[in-house]
């Protein structure tokens, strides 16, 4: 049972999330990062969660075998996905088989996502969003937290990465759709 301050904490942060519009944003974000956690050192080696379209989480895994292993325990992931991140937020998990790229290095040379410094407006906004936070504490993490997301947009942009022109989140490939919504768009023709 959480502590009163808890409570008051964990209202406070869904209240901030709420005025940026982030907080489903949030909780996807949370799914793909917790998924080294979620499931498992050994099947984490072998599968990596890349985006969440429409409540549904996309993985890919190294080859068919591992896809085919991880839809079998489908059902026991989307549970352990709800346990840590709540309910409602992810309703499927699309494991892709053999399509796990290994990371790239950067063929340019440029900033790291770091070294970007953000414009006075980027700035002002965050420390608007941050300072409604009334503990200390975590205000400054708030605020690392949203410098660093604006940073890595940034990056994003100045690398070349592009929007999808559906869903209007970042994608490497310059197509008009990104992956997830190319698949989503299909399933939904096929009814």
């Amino acid at each position: 049972m959480p502590g009163r301050g808890e409570a008051r904490l964990d209202r406070l942060i869904e209240g901030v999330l709420a005025d940026l519009d982030l907080r489903t944003r949030f909780r996807e974000h949370l799914a793909i990062s917790s998924w080294p956690q979620i499931a498992g050192r050994v099947v984490s080696a072998h599968s990596r969660a890349e985006a969440v379209r429409d409540g549904v989480l996309i993985v890919a895994a190294d080859t068919p075998a591992w896809a085919n292993e991880l839809q079998m325990r489908r059902r026991e992931l989307l549970e352990l996905l709800a346990a840590k991140i709540g309910s409602g937020v992810i309703r499927d998990i699309h494991f892709r088989g053999g399509t796990r790229r290994r990371e790239r290095r950067s063929r340019q040379p440029g900033p790291r996502p770091a070294e970007i410094r953000l414009s006075g407006r980027q700035e002002k906004r965050i420390a608007e969003a941050a300072g409604k936070i009334e503990d200390e504490e975590l205000r400054r993490r708030a605020e690392r937290a949203f410098t660093s997301l604006a940073r890595m947009s940034e990056w994003r942009r100045r690398s070349g990465w592009r929007r999808c022109r559906r869903c209007g989140r970042w994608q490497r490939v310059g197509r008009r759709w990104c992956a997830s919504c190319t698949y989503s768009g299909r399933r939904r023709r096929r009814r």
